[in-house]
């Protein structure tokens, strides 16, 4: 009876360990082969105040949602990510032509940068990290001191994501990266969580 309780044990941490498969249309399939916006442009989790010169009932602040769209009245959605506070200040004024009496000057700015990512598992300082500047997974691992050596398992390293409401995980191989197997740069999203697991102990 015990040896069938701990099959079964053993089986549900076997699928709990299970990968599940990327969406087709997630974010986690992309792998950027170049390097992000330089740091000084919007990111998902910002907080930002949007100023109207005369139509201060418009006045807003706001933080930039996960799909990096800001909800504002007459125009809902407007893309704010991977812009400069002037580039989408610009781009609010277009799209408020329509719904305003000529042409108004619009100010953006940052009220606070909350965006960070999370680095956890067999790494020797667990924990947030700021996303002060484009992060790959190996950036982040870095961040958090390191692996440990000893526990980690570098293949296996797995990238959590958020996405519509739904948990999406990505396996990255840093074994491969360190030894220069693999050139690909994999960036980060703001509350991405990094899991680095521990190696197997056969008994």
């Amino acid at each position: 009876m015990r040896c069938c309780l701990w099959l079964a044990a053993l089986s549900f941490m076997i699928a709990g360990c299970q990968t599940p498969p990327i969406p087709a249309n997630s974010s986690l399939n992309v792998v950027e082969a170049s390097i992000p916006s330089m740091p000084g442009v919007l990111r998902e989790g910002d907080i930002i105040q949007i100023m109207f010169a005369t139509s201060t009932n418009l006045n807003t602040t706001q933080r930039i949602q996960m799909d990096g769209n800001v909800s504002l009245q007459f125009v809902n959605d407007a893309r704010a990510a991977g812009k400069t506070p002037l580039e989408f200040a610009q781009s609010l004024e277009k799209l408020y032509q329509a719904h305003l009496r000529g042409a108004e000057p619009i100010t953006v700015s940052v009220i606070s940068n909350a965006a960070a990512v999370y680095v956890t598992g067999a790494v020797l300082r667990p924990g947030r990290i700021s996303l002060e500047r484009p992060l790959t997974v190996l950036d982040a691992v870095m961040e958090a001191g390191g692996v440990d050596n000893s526990r980690a398992k570098l293949s296996g390293v797995t990238v959590l994501r958020v996405e519509k409401g739904q948990r999406v995980s990505r396996r990255v191989n840093l074994k491969h990266a360190l030894e220069g197997k693999d050139s690909s740069l994999f960036y980060l999203k703001p509350f991405d969580i990094v899991y680095v697991p521990e190696k197997a102990i056969n008994f």
